[in-house]
């Protein structure tokens, strides 16, 4: 797959720069077109045993907390999602999540997922879609919301949008390159972020990058990574700590945690804590 992928090495097409911003230049109305979600929820969840969006969580489905903050979020217009078809529109229908548009058929990986969903969306290629893995099920809305704005170009003094916005963390661990079971290097960790998701782009500009063979795709671990081998700017903007994302047994018992203490409940192992 490496050398396939080295083939591939540029997806066809315009620069991000040239096919973003001269449409951000051409549309000042932008800002007032609402965004829209792609909710990736697709994943057989393999490590925890069954699918992870849709563990319990507070007594819901996990993906029920995603749609919830979308739908909550003001700059969302329409949810989208790539998935189990059936379950996803039950899910949907069932919560009254009223923003939910139609559901796409998931891919072999991540980025055909993506590709999938992005079939589906029919607005305008200026509008910012944010694409968003289903098992971050404890996004908030107010996250959303303030990675819309950046990605609208709400807080550039010029008003010149980013062709991404990607919500991160700092990195608290130290961070070593391993080969052979031995450490070889130590990473500066000042230089270092835990990226998360929704990540914010122009529609048309992810439709066009998503165009490259599957192989180039494949070896992209976010959609950010395609915008940035296009040559585009990519904006890192302050992640949440309890965006976490399902991938492991001991993830759900933070989830629950984090869940109840904004439900202003308190988890039991607190309780005992405490007394």
């Amino acid at each position: 797959m490496a050398s396939n992928a080295s083939a591939a090495s540029k997806p066809p097409g315009r620069s991000c720069r040239d096919a973003t911003h001269a449409g951000v230049r051409e549309r000042p109305g932008i800002a007032r077109t609402p965004a829209i979600a792609l909710v990736l929820a697709g994943g057989f969840g393999t490590r925890m045993g069954r699918p992870k969006q849709f563990l319990d969580l507070g007594g819901r489905p996990a993906l029920y907390h995603t749609f919830r903050a979308f739908e909550d979020a003001a700059s969302v217009g329409r949810i989208y999602a790539v998935g189990d078809g059936p379950r996803v529109e039950a899910l949907a229908r069932t919560a009254g999540i009223s923003k939910y548009a139609r559901c796409g058929e998931p891919g072999d990986f991540r980025q055909l997922s993506t590709k999938s969903g992005l079939l589906l969306c029919e607005e305008d290629p200026e509008t910012v879609v944010l694409v968003h893995d289903g098992s971050r099920c404890l996004v908030t809305p107010a996250l959303i919301d303030r990675i819309v704005e950046v990605a609208l170009g709400g807080d550039a003094p010029d008003g010149d949008a980013p062709d991404g916005v990607v919500p991160a963390t700092p990195v608290s661990d130290t961070v070593k390159v391993e080969r052979n079971g031995e450490a070889i290097k130590t990473l500066d960790r000042t230089e270092l972020r835990a990226v998360q998701t929704p990540q914010a782009f122009r529609l048309g500009l992810l439709r066009r990058l998503h165009e490259a063979p599957d192989e180039y795709l494949g070896t992209a671990t976010d959609d950010a990574s395609l915008v940035e081998r296009d040559g585009g700017r990519v904006v890192l903007v302050d992640g949440e700590k309890t965006n976490i994302k399902l991938t492991s047994p001991e993830d759900l018992v933070l989830a629950e945690a984090i869940l109840a203490t904004r439900d202003g409940r308190h988890p039991a192992f607190w309780a005992t804590k405490k007394s």
